[in-house]
C-alpha cells in the first residue's frame, strides 16, 4: 500500500426535477445468483452488510447463506479489516483496500460499551460505566458483527461484591469451542480466583486459583495490557518491582496458567513498558527509554512464540504528530508494504516507515483487528446457554 488511504464516499441517489428519488430499475438483479455472489465478494464488508443486505429479499437470502460466507473469505481481495469504537457508543467497520479506506457503521445494541478483545470473528465487550466502574460486576457481551447476533454472558454466581475482574475471550481449536475467562478477588484476605465459561454451557466453572502477581493488573488500565494469540490470553505485568516484569498467560486448551519472560532491555532502570498487543500472529510490547527520549516508542515482537531469545526490536517511532497525550499509544497493524496503523492518543495515524512520514486519518476512536465470521452465534453456542438476540 503506497501512501495513506483515501476515505470512501457513497454516490448520491438519482433524483427527479422535484427533488424526489426516482425509481430506477435494478438491472444487476437480473444477473444469475452465482455471478452476484462473485460481485458481492469484491465489496467492503460494511457496504455488504449495511446496504446490499437490505436491497431486496433475494439479495438478503444470498448474503445470509452460510456457503456465501465461505466464498467471500476465499475470493475476497486482500484487505485489512478493523472495528473502530468512538466515545464508547458507536462501532464502525474500518477497511483498507488498496488506496481506499471504507468506514461504515455497525448497528448498536447497547448504549455504551468497551472493547475487551476480538477472537476468531467474535467480539467480547463489557458494559461501560463512568461512575465507579472498578467495583461492580459489569455485564459482558459476545457479539458477531457480521450476523448481528449477540448474547449476554451469564453473571457470576458469586454475586456483585467482587472487584474488577480480568477477562478475555479465547478459542480452543481441539474442541472447537469459544471460552471466556474471568479472574477476580472477593476480598483482600482471599486468593485470586479463575473461572472459565465455555460458550453454550450456560454457566461458569472454577479452574482454581490464579497467580497472585496478577493482582497488580486489577487496578491497571485493563485495555492496554492484554492480548489473545496462539490459543492463550496474555497479561503484561510491569512497574511494580523487578520480579513482575513478565507476561502471564492462560492457555484455553489446557486451562492452565504460564508465563513468558521479557527481554533484558526491560530490566534497565530507565526503560518503561507502555502496552502489550498483537501484530499479525505475533505478540508485541511497546516501550520507551525515558532517559534517552521519552517521546520515542519502540515496538518489540516475539518472532517465535515462547522463545525469549526471539524478542526483536521491529521498529522505532518518534512523536512527530503533535498529539496531546503521547503515552496513549498502540501499534494496531503492520501492512505487507511495511506501513503501520497506529493509535496515538485518540487519533488513528498512518505511518510510512520507508519515508518516516505520518498522516492523521481524521478518524478518532480505538481500533482493533477483527476477522470475519459468517457462522451463526446460536450455532457457536450449540443452542444452549443464554438467549441469542439480533441487533
Amino acid at each position: 500500500m503506497t501512501g495513506p488511504p483515501r476515505r470512501h464516499h457513497a454516490n448520491a441517489s438519482s433524483r427527479n426535477k422535484n427533488g424526489k428519488p426516482e425509481a430506477i430499475e435494478c438491472y444487476i438483479s437480473r444477473l444469475p445468483d452465482d455471478m452476484l455472489r462473485v460481485i458481492f465478494c469484491k465489496l467492503p464488508i460494511g457496504m455488504l452488510l449495511n446496504d446490499c443486505r437490505y436491497v431486496c429479499k433475494s439479495w438478503r437470502a444470498i448474503l445470509l447463506d452460510p456457503d456465501f460466507g465461505n466464498l467471500y473469505l476465499s475470493l475476497k481481495e486482500p484487505s485489512t479489516l478493523f472495528l473502530c469504537m468512538k466515545d464508547y457508543t458507536t462501532l464502525h467497520w474500518l477497511e483498507f483496500q488498496g488506496e481506499q479506506c471504507f468506514f461504515n457503521p455497525v448497528a448498536n445494541f447497547i448504549k455504551k460499551y468497551q472493547f475487551v478483545n476480538s477472537c476468531n470473528g467474535l467480539l467480547y465487550l463489557r458494559e461501560f460505566r463512568s461512575r465507579n466502574p472498578y467495583f461492580d460486576d459489569l455485564v459482558m457481551y459476545i457479539l458477531n458483527p457480521v450476523t448481528g447476533e449477540y448474547m449476554c454472558v451469564p453473571p457470576a454466581e458469586v454475586g456483585r461484591d467482587l472487584e474488577t475482574e480480568l477477562s478475555g475471550l479465547g478459542f480452543s481449536p481441539q474442541t472447537n469451542e469459544f471460552k471466556a475467562i474471568r479472574i477476580y478477588k472477593l476480598d483482600e484476605k482471599k486468593d485470586l480466583q479463575a473461572d472459565v465459561y465455555t460458550l453454550g454451557n450456560g454457566s461458569w466453572k472454577t479452574v482454581g486459583t490464579a497467580p497472585d502477581i496478577l493482582e497488580s493488573c486489577l487496578f491497571y488500565h485493563w485495555g492496554y495490557m492484554k492480548a489473545f494469540v496462539n490459543g492463550a490470553f496474555h497479561w503484561l505485568l510491569v512497574d511494580m518491582d523487578d520480579d513482575l516484569d513478565q507476561i502471564i498467560t492462560f492457555d484455553f486448551e489446557t486451562e492452565q496458567f504460564g508465563s513468558i519472560a521479557l527481554p533484558e532491555i526491560v530490566e534497565f532502570e530507565g526503560y518503561q513498558i507502555l502496552n502489550l498487543g498483537v501484530l499479525g500472529d505475533s505478540i508485541y510490547f511497546c516501550g520507551q527509554d525515558k532517559i534517552e527520549s521519552a517521546e520515542t516508542k519502540e515496538i518489540w515482537v516475539m518472532r517465535q512464540y515462547g522463545v525469549v531469545e526471539s524478542w526483536t526490536k521491529m521498529f522505532v517511532i518518534e512523536n512527530e504528530v503533535g498529539v496531546q497525550n503521547p503515552f496513549i499509544f498502540r501499534a494496531i497493524a503492520v501492512f505487507d508494504d511495511g506501513d503501520v496503523l497506529l493509535l496515538w492518543d485518540k487519533t488513528l495515524v498512518w505511518y510510512d516507515q520507508e519515508i518516516e512520514s505520518y498522516t492523521l486519518l481524521s478518524i478518532e476512536g480505538r481500533a482493533i483487528v477483527h476477522e470475519l465470521r459468517f457462522a451463526l452465534l446460536k450455532d457457536d453456542a450449540k443452542g444452549d446457554g443464554p438467549k441469542v438476540s439480533r441487533v
